[in-house]
């Protein structure tokens, strides 16, 4: 209400400010972000960024078989290379050299923590404070993101409210602000539902055209996949948005040209994929094959060393339940961590400082998630702003998250963290049903009844 009184300039002032108090809050707290083994690892492969932009030798970066476990061929074609030359970036321009990354492979986890830091794997404070300001960045670039999803189906309240809640999740926040592939994930990843949203949006208004739109997705998704293959689930959901909201507008010629357009940016966003995963410049193709051939005996090996894994359906189900707002951080994945007093030392004061975000527990978590469950109804029955396009591409965007968690073996925090922006909006979305709702009846209330007519 007051907000609506102020004049346009001020209102984009308050929001520019609130934005900035959001980016300033998670890059507040990156150097108290526990650290990961794999951050070592991430770092380590930095170097590519040297072969890339300082010895100007980036065909070196090519991979053929064998991929031995842990080898520069083996991460490098695992992990995507957006990361790694962001990290590489960073410790360039505070003045290190790939001479102070760490040997090979970064994280050796065959040794215990104390034995790791005693033979270097684990970077300097300068070096990895240098490795984690761009994971940190496009984190705070994805609560930007989260504003404009917000936006879309509220307006300017619900995107004060999506932005704040997913910029405050704990488990957002831990796995953004490490030197991992989780910042530039939810950045590209939402910047790819965001721009589904809004072609979608303006589809069903009636709007032709939108180049720019679409070069936009295209962009976006394939910056998504070279972030981390994992993006996949993302851009499967931005793409299936537009198409299922186009279909729900029942015109053939629609469906036919959205159809097209949809399959022209989806290969110009995988030939982008490939042109910065040099990975896979050697026969794309087949190096496409050895990837998920090496990601499946990675998995393996995973499940292998996990006494929890593989997890059941029902493990899967209850994930998709609690992790969202209810689950604590998940500091790391190996069990002997737990024997190393520095980490647990470091989580201790990680998790007592403001800057680790909102602990939710339960008196915070269940009514959040109870909201998240109101959105999914309010998507089929209210519609926000009217607009089935949002609906269906809510929908298509849960459900694209959800699939992800279904068919992940692993109990591992992070491969959860697809569902955590759609939760968030559909908090929001199930928030401003129920605040509706009470404004609708209070409304109701305060009409007073027709007096009766008396009789002549």
């Amino acid at each position: 209400m007051i907000a609506a009184r102020l004049s346009p300039p001020v209102r984009a002032l308050l929001d520019a400010i609130w934005l900035l108090a959001l980016a300033l809050f998670v890059l507040a707290g990156m150097t108290l972000a526990t650290f990961h083994g794999d951050e070592a690892m991430q770092i380590y492969m930095s170097h590519d960024y040297a072969t890339t932009f300082i010895y100007k030798d980036p065909l070196r970066l090519e991979t053929s078989p064998p991929y031995d476990i842990d080898s520069d061929q083996q991460l490098r074609l695992l992990n995507g290379s957006v990361n790694r030359y962001g990290i590489g970036l960073g410790w360039h321009l505070a003045g290190l050299t790939d001479g102070d990354l760490p040997p090979a492979p970064g994280w050796d986890w065959g040794l215990d923590y104390d034995r790791n830091v005693q033979t270097g794997h684990r970077p300097s404070d300068q070096l990895l404070t240098a490795g984690r300001a761009s994971s940190t960045l496009f984190l705070a670039v994805s609560a930007a993101i989260m504003f404009g999803l917000g936006w879309q189906f509220g307006g300017r309240p619900l995107a004060y409210f999506v932005s704040g809640l997913y910029a405050v999740n704990p488990v957002v926040l831990l796995n953004g602000r490490r030197a991992m592939m989780e910042g530039s994930l939810l950045c590209f990843g939402l910047l790819a539902i965001l721009l589904a949203a809004v072609i979608s949006r303006r589809r069903e208004q009636g709007a032709g055209g939108l180049w720019g739109w679409w070069i936009a997705l295209t962009l976006s998704g394939g910056l998504a996949l070279a972030s981390k293959h994992s993006a996949l689930v993302f851009v499967a959901a931005a793409y299936g948005w537009i198409f299922v909201a186009e279909m729900t507008r029942r015109n053939v010629v629609g469906i036919v040209t959205t159809s097209v357009k949809l399959a022209v940016s989806l290969i110009l966003a995988a030939l982008l994929f490939v042109g910065l995963s040099p990975a896979l410049w050697n026969d794309p193709l087949a190096r496409l094959q050895d990837l998920v051939a090496a990601r499946e005996r990675l998995i393996d090996i995973q499940i292998a060393a996990d006494p929890l894994a593989p997890t059941t359906i029902l493990q899967r189900v209850e994930g998709i339940l609690i992790q969202p707002f209810l689950a604590p951080p998940m500091h790391y994945e190996v069990a002997y961590w737990a024997n190393a007093q520095a980490i647990t030392d470091e989580i201790n004061g990680y998790m007592t400082s403001p800057l680790s975000g909102l602990q939710f527990g339960l008196v915070l978590g269940v009514p959040l998630t109870l909201l998240a469950g109101l959105g999914l109804i309010a998507c089929l029955w209210l519609r926000p702003r009217g607009s089935w396009a949002l609906s269906v591409g809510t929908l298509v965007w849960f459900a694209a998250a959800t699939a992800s968690v279904l068919v992940n073996p692993l109990p591992w925090q992070r491969y959860y963290l697809p569902l955590y922006p759609v939760a968030s909006l559909l908090a929001g979305i199930g928030g401003a049903a129920v605040f509706r709702l009470f404004v609708q009846k209070r409304r109701q209330k305060l009409v007073p009844e027709s007096l009766p007519v008396a009789a002549s």
